[in-house]
């Protein structure tokens, strides 16, 4: 069975520009430096690093639990479904569930 694993194009940018945005606070100076003459004081640095790893350890969980569920329905390549989900979220075990099924 053949399941498109990729959630709409609106979903990726959202998620790219979402975590790029996030990855490029954390560890950029410069980046940090406009943000923050754009923002103000109200978001601080260590908030948008809670952020970041929060959401990987989210993807990541989300990653296992597709993994699992794509194994026990016999689903083809479980490890891309996996992956899918670590990279674009929910959307795509919602997939799942439908390829499940």
């Amino acid at each position: 069975m053949s399941s498109v694993r990729t959630p709409s194009l609106a979903w990726r940018l959202f998620v790219v520009v979402g975590v790029g945005t996030s990855v490029a606070l954390t560890v950029s100076d410069p980046a940090w430096e406009k943000w923050k003459s754009v923002a103000g004081e109200k978001l601080p640095r260590q908030a948008v690093r809670s952020v970041l790893v929060g959401t990987a350890a989210i993807h990541s969980a989300e990653a296992a639990s597709s993994y699992v569920s794509a194994r026990r329905g016999n689903l083809e390549q479980p490890g891309r479904w996996a992956l899918a989900t670590f990279l674009w979220g929910f959307p795509v075990m919602r997939r799942l569930r439908k390829a499940a099924a």
